[in-house]
């Protein structure tokens, strides 16, 4: 096995410095020198050294050009410049983490995907780390928006390729992208469920409306997108209109998951003494069953709302100004207590062969 000197190394540097634009000073070289004894007095690569090499690197990067940091790296490290440039991610990304990310004892691996995931991902793992949890790369690559599988090197050749196979491509690429921007509206949608039931812990109210507000709109957008990607169209029961999204499989877990997102894109949430219980065993673990890869333990009553086929229909605050004026006057004769739960409970037809107002059970 060849065996790499600091001073066979220096001499490599030097001599390709001099062949190119940029020189690498006698400090410089000295400064390398250091670097590389203290990668190797580094050893095996737990959390701890996984950042501080990272930091070694960056100080090698800041010194030499990127084709002769590969060089050195090879020499010193024994590992390929994309390593590399994972490690320099560690330490340029997660750096104000370090104490967290030691504490919970992610491994290096965990750590490169983290190194590129946004600030609010990040937060979401190290939680989930934090409380005991004890995540795959996987699990780590969906909760951040990360989809395996092959990558389009040239998407516009992609959408000039023609026939079936073209199809199946073009469909790819916006399965893929679909995919991603579903997981992270989910992943943002369970992080404010989770921090609006923390203060349950402490024997403190939920308020729905303040979470109603934060996930709502996510809800709508993330039911969308999961239509978009698994749910075949199929004639709408008016031959005029346009084909809707059907309805998957009964009783699936994805089924679930379509019903609570609609639901949740709404305002008819369990009211009062439900409303927590509802949070807790059947929204977090639907949101974590797409999020964590989870299995779900219990079965949630979230088809209990589809005794009503609300396809289609309006909830009160996207109704016509008309038929919300027509909505409050007979609302008149309710408790102005109970009005905002009787809002929540009527939905609109805007079918013109069938104009109604439906309202489900509670």
């Amino acid at each position: 096995m060849t065996k790499y000197t600091q001073k066979k190394i220096a001499t490599t540097l030097a001599t390709k410095a001099a062949a190119g634009d940029e020189e690498i000073s006698p400090e410089q070289q000295g400064e390398l020198k250091e670097l590389g004894e203290g990668i190797r007095s580094l050893g095996r690569r737990s959390t701890k050294q996984a950042l501080e090499l990272g930091g070694y690197l960056a100080r090698a990067k800041a010194i030499l050009p990127e084709r002769q940091l590969g060089a050195w790296v090879k020499a010193i490290c024994k590992f390929t410049p994309k390593s590399a440039r994972n490690y320099i991610a560690i330490h340029e990304n997660l750096s104000a983490y370090e104490d967290r990310i030691v504490e919970a004892a992610i491994a290096p691996t965990t750590l490169f995907v983290l190194a590129y995931a946004d600030q609010q991902y990040v937060e979401h793992v190290l939680s989930a780390f934090e409380a005991g949890e004890q995540l795959t790369v996987a699990q780590v690559k969906s909760m951040v928006g990360v989809t395996p599988g092959k990558k389009l090197e040239r998407p516009d050749d992609t959408f000039n390729a023609a026939g079936l196979v073209g199809l199946r491509e073009v469909a790819q690429v916006k399965v893929q992208q679909d995919t991603v921007r579903f997981i992270e509206l989910v992943t943002v949608i369970l992080t404010r469920v989770e921090e609006a039931l923390k203060p349950h812990e402490n024997n403190k109210p939920v308020v729905k409306k303040t979470l109603q507000d934060k996930v709502m709109l996510d809800c709508r957008h993330a039911h969308d997108l999961l239509n978009s990607i698994a749910a075949p169209l199929v004639p709408d029961a008016t031959s005029y209109m346009n084909w809707r999204a059907a309805k998957l499989p009964h009783g699936t877990a994805w089924r679930k998951v379509q019903n609570l997102l609609s639901l949740m894109g709404g305002t008819t949430w369990p009211e009062r003494a439900s409303f927590v219980p509802w949070l807790q065993n059947d929204v977090v673990a639907l949101l974590r069953f797409v999020v964590h890869g989870e299995a779900i333990a219990g079965e949630p009553d979230i088809d209990a709302t589809d005794t009503n086929d609300t396809e289609g229909l309006i909830p009160f605050d996207q109704m016509p100004s008309n038929v919300q004026d027509s909505v409050e006057n007979a609302l008149e004769i309710v408790p102005p207590e109970d009005r905002e739960e009787m809002r929540g409970m009527i939905l609109f037809d805007p079918k013109p062969s069938k104009r109604q107002y439906k309202k489900l059970a509670a």
